[in-house]
Order: C-alpha cells, then structure tokens, then sequence
C-alpha cells in the first residue's frame, strides 16, 4: 500500500507536519535515546489543548514482584456509566511516558465520561520484549481483581495507538490465552501490527520514516523474535475468540495496511470490528486535533466508539 509522493492532506495537517518536522526532525531517532525523548516531550508544548477541568486523576503502584508498575486514573466529575477505559500510549515503545499523554487520555476520560486509567510501563530500548507487554498485562490484571478496592466498576476496554495499539492486540490474545481478564472491546487507532517488514527499514511516511520504523523495531525486540505472534501479531496470530474492535487508520500512513490487514482477520473469524480509514490524515496526527478540524473530528469518534464497547 504505497504513500502518494503527493498526498492530499486534510486542512491543517500540512502545517501540522512542519511543525512537528520542526520540533522533533525525521532523522531524530539517531541521537541518543535521551535526547530523543526530551525531543518527544517537547511536542505537546508545540501543539497546547485547553485545560481539562472536569477530570481528576491520581497515580497508584501496582505491586508485582521486584518490578513497580504505576498507572494513573482519571475519573470525570460526572461519572456517564459503568466501565473503565485502558489507555495504551504509542510512541515507538521507545518514547513517552504518563505526562506526554496526559492531556490526551484526560480529554478521552472527559469526553466519554468513563472512568480511563493510563497503563505506564518499562521502555525500550532499556527493557526489551516482553516487559512493556508484560508490565501491562499486569496492570489490566490488577485492575480487573481490584475493582471494589479501587472504586472501579463495569466492563474493560483497551485504547491505544501505535505502538500501545499492538500492545492492545497482543493483550486480547494474551488474556484470551490464558484465561486472564475478559476484555470487552479494543479501540485502536494506527496500529502496528508486523515489526517483521520493517527489521531492514521500508517505505518512508509523512511523521514516520523507515529509518525510524527501522530503530524502534531493533530497540524492542531481538530479531529471531520479531515473528513472535505478540510481536507481529499479523504473523501467525490467531484472532479467534477476541473481543469487538474500532480500528481508525489514516489514509496517510505507511501503518495503514495493518490496520486493514487485522481488520480483515477479525471479521474472518466472525468477530465484529469497524475500520474507519480517516482521509489525508497522517501517522501520529491525534496530537493535531487542537489544530485540525478533520483530526478533532476523527478522535471524538473514537471516543465514542470507545464508549460504546463498553456495553
């Protein structure tokens, strides 16, 4: 599925993409790591949303063994319903962290009036497959034993996007194989779904390039385990017995195959999934959505869509 050398962008993304370029360069992934991610951090300074004053949020450590997990709940002042949103951030499983998504996932926790809980965890290229996954696995687990004592109630949904969308796949057949937490729908936007195609580099996208793609795919895992199913879930994966899923690609997006390819698999396998391909979107453009009438619009229907698996 190859990128058009001269893509029709939705309003506001082409400044979008200067800014970023700006901001964080195509070529950032070959400094170090760490200024990498003072890079990462400063993105949400370049592109300010309004406050978010009807939502709380609090951190809490979940224990397990040697290793602290920490994950952040935010509960909107006027609770809508019963149910608990799972947020999973992208960023390369190299990048980010609960600050540089803090106001997203306070935005999703406001405008689906759910109780949304930030899943944190340990990152590449530091810990390598299958710690972050793991780390996550976790935290939904002690979520869902939990719940009377951290005052949580309903079904659990899994958001994410990227990289925190694989993670999302990966989770759904984790708890499916091995009888863990019932997970009642995956909303995904931008998945990435086959780190295999990308281990010598590959085609380069507006906000994401082969090299990139390239760098994240050595930092998370070695490369005989690049075919591993919760890695690539595309490769192998069985989608049988998988909760109902909202997948949101980008027209734009060198990714967007994937999101197609596992949308194609789920319904296979007769499990219900809607694919909304968001026209002259790019990769990463959610944090656009303050700039972008198209992106707004595009992410308050996946927060709706997110509200509604939770039924």
């Amino acid at each position: 599925m190859k990128i058009d050398s001269k893509p029709q962008y939705a309003p506001g993304i082409s400044e979008f993409i200067d800014k970023v370029n700006s901001v964080y360069p195509p070529d950032s992934y070959k400094k170090d790591v760490s200024i990498q991610r003072a890079l990462y951090s400063e993105l949400g300074e370049a592109f300010p949303v309004p406050e978010v004053t009807d939502v709380s949020s609090r951190d809490v450590i979940v224990p397990h063994f040697n290793v602290e997990k920490k994950m952040r709940i935010y509960t909107p002042k006027n609770i809508k319903k019963d149910g608990i949103l799972v947020y999973i951030r992208g960023g390369g499983f190299v990048l980010g962290n609960l600050e540089t998504h803090d106001k997203l996932v306070a935005e999703l926790c406001s405008n689906t009036g759910l109780v949304t809980i930030a899943a944190d965890f340990r990152m590449s290229p530091e810990s390598k497959f299958p710690s972050a996954l793991e780390d996550c696995y976790d935290i939904i687990n002690y979520i869902s034993l939990n719940k009377e004592v951290l005052n949580l109630k309903g079904n659990i949904v899994l958001c994410g996007e990227s990289s925190g969308a694989n993670m999302i796949v990966s989770l759904c057949m984790l708890c499916r194989d091995r009888n863990g937490p019932l997970i009642s729908g995956q909303a995904l936007i931008s998945p990435l779904l086959d780190f295999h195609r990308w281990k010598h580099g590959g085609e380069d996208a507006p906000l994401l390039t082969g090299g990139e793609m390239e760098f994240y795919t050595s930092c998370y895992a070695k490369q005989d385990e690049l075919i591993n199913v919760f890695v690539s879930p595309l490769i192998n994966g069985k989608f049988h017995n998988l909760p109902p899923a909202y997948i949101m690609g980008a027209e734009v997006d060198s990714l967007l195959i994937d999101s197609v390819e596992y949308h194609n698999r789920l319904q296979e396998n007769n499990i219900q999934s809607e694919l909304v391909i968001e026209k002259g979107l790019t990769h990463a453009a959610v944090r656009a959505r303050g700039v972008s009438p198209d992106v707004h619009d595009s992410w308050i229907r996946f927060c709706k869509k997110a509200y509604d698996l939770t039924c």
